[in-house]
Formats: C-alpha cells, sequence, structure tokens
C-alpha cells in the first residue's frame, strides 16, 4: 500500500476482537439494544473474518472483513485519525475483492460517513433497527380470516404473498426483488428456524378465507438473543384495515411470556417505518448502506 506501509492487517483472535469491537464500537453506537456485554461479545467469538489493523506494532483498530464486505469498523484509542483507518481497510479490501462486483458497508457509522466517502464510499440508503416490548393484547379478528402457523407446504404461497406485496414498495431495491428471489427467502426462513431450533408458531400468517389466499404474514426468528421480524407483509389490497396491527398485537401477545421484547429492521423513509413508530416501536442506531466499485 504505497505511503501507507507502516500500516498491517492481520486476523485476530475472534474473542479478543469481540471484546475490543464491543467497547471501541458498541459502547457509543447502540445497533442491537445489548441484551449484556456478554453478549456482545459472544455474538462475535466465534466468527473467524476478524482482522486487527496495526501501525508500527501497535493495534490501532478493527473490523471484519471478507471480499467485497467491510463491516464494524473500530478505532482503538489513542490512535483517532478515522479517515486513514477506513483508507488502509479500503485499500486491503480491494486486493481480495472480485472486481465485478461492489464493495458493501452494511453498517456504515454515520457520524464518520464523510470518511467512508473520501474513500470512494457512496451512501445508498439508511437502515435501522428497531425494538418494541412484548405485551399481552386481546385480538379478535374477523371470521373471514384465519390463523396459519408457515409450514414448507405454504413456500410458495407465501413467495406469492411477498412478491405482490414488496412490489409494491417505494424503494427499487425492494420493489425489483423477483418472485425467485421471494421464493429463496421464504425458504431461508424455514431454515433460519430450524438452524436456531425455534417455533414455526412463533410466525403468523393470516389467510382470507373469501380468496383463499394468504394476505398477511409476520415471520419471526432469532437474532442475537431477541425474537426479530424477519419479513412483515400485508398484501396491498388488504392495507389500511387493521390487519397490519393486528398481525404485530398478535406477535408481541405470542411472545411476551417468553422475552421482554422483539426487534426489526427498517429503511429509513419507507413507509413501514412510520407504522412500526404508531404500534411501539422506539428507533435504534441508524447506519448506513454504502458501496463503491473496486
Amino acid at each position: 500500500m504505497e505511503n501507507l506501509k507502516e500500516y498491517r492487517i492481520c486476523k485476530a483472535n475472534s474473542e479478543q476482537w469481540a471484546k475490543y469491537h464491543a467497547i471501541y464500537r458498541l459502547s457509543n453506537f447502540n445497533e442491537w439494544m445489548s441484551l449484556s456485554f456478554q453478549s456482545d461479545i459472544d455474538r462475535y467469538k466465534n466468527v473467524d473474518f476478524c482482522f486487527w489493523v496495526e501501525k508500527e506494532g501497535k493495534r490501532i483498530g478493527g473490523a471484519l472483513i471478507k471480499p467485497n464486505i467491510l463491516k464494524c469498523v473500530f478505532v482503538i484509542p489513542p490512535f483517532d485519525d478515522i479517515s486513514r483507518l477506513i483508507e488502509v481497510l479500503t485499500l486491503h479490501v480491494n486486493t481480495i475483492s472480485n472486481k465485478t462486483e461492489e464493495i458493501v458497508i452494511p453498517d456504515a457509522d454515520l457520524r464518520i460517513a464523510e470518511a467512508y466517502n473520501s474513500a470512494g464510499f457512496q451512501l445508498n440508503r439508511i437502515d435501522k433497527l428497531m425494538v418494541c416490548a412484548t405485551d399481552e393484547f386481546n385480538v379478535i379478528w374477523e371470521e373471514r380470516y384465519k390463523i396459519v402457523a408457515p409450514e414448507i407446504e405454504h413456500v410458495e404461497a407465501m413467495a406469492k404473498l411477498y412478491f405482490n406485496s414488496y412490489s409494491n414498495n417505494k424503494f427499487q431495491y425492494i420493489s425489483s426483488q423477483s418472485y425467485d428471489f421471494q421464493l429463496l427467502n421464504v425458504q431461508a426462513y424455514f431454515k433460519h428456524i430450524k438452524a436456531m431450533n425455534i417455533t414455526n408458531e412463533w410466525s403468523t400468517l393470516i389467510l382470507d378465507t373469501i380468496s383463499n389466499k394468504f394476505v398477511g404474514a409476520c415471520m419471526v426468528g432469532y437474532v442475537n438473543g431477541l425474537p426479530y421480524i424477519l419479513d412483515f407483509v400485508v398484501h396491498p389490497e388488504f392495507q389500511r384495515k387493521g390487519i397490519g396491527a393486528k398481525l404485530l398485537q398478535r406477535t408481541l401477545n405470542l411472545l411476551s411470556k417468553i422475552y421482554p421484547a422483539i426487534r426489526l429492521n427498517v429503511t429509513v423513509g419507507n413507509n413501514a417505518e412510520v407504522f412500526y413508530d404508531k404500534v411501539g416501536f422506539v428507533s435504534l442506531a441508524e447506519k448506513g448502506y454504502m458501496t463503491k466499485k473496486v
């Protein structure tokens, strides 16, 4: 790396890296609303792509690095030149990445967005996690709607619901997702709950018995110690009928005796953001999804 020879990228022990990451990044970047300091460490202690950045043999920062992916960047004091750290990391990721694909930073701290811009990254969108307390609700459904727990035989019907619902989204990166993409998305849900050993009964499908089609879905997984809404959709023809609010209330009710809260991710500016605000979700740290050409 021209003019940067005093810097070195080296593999880190993941558990030690996770401790530094928890202190020097998560302590002032409330991305997940951590349940405990130990949970912050446990989240990354088995990750095999943790790296240190060293200068003259001393650690000055860290990051998770894969081909075409850079995330969880943090500085270790007394070093404080974040722009130089990002420059060093970007040059390294350039050398290991597929030249036909963009380099992605999915979790850029927007407070240092200017440093990423200087390294050639552009902001594509802003995402944030939201969290809501679980609680007990008495949810009453109209007779035409039937509650169904998702099963493997529902995969194609669920994909059609996702496709019809997301294709109406204001964000092009969501609305352009194909039916085949949604099919893979639904299959990923079933793989996730199997891997995490959680029940499909946390999730809800709403069947309209008149059309015999699914018109709503709330798919719940488990991420970083709490339930996590992986997908939440209501068919465009059935929106503004109270289905979405009842879906969420049912989910909060289902989990209230087991977990204190549930989380989800939303793109800032999405219509769903306002909806989640109204039903009691609170926002955590906003993070940028940034990309650059190799």
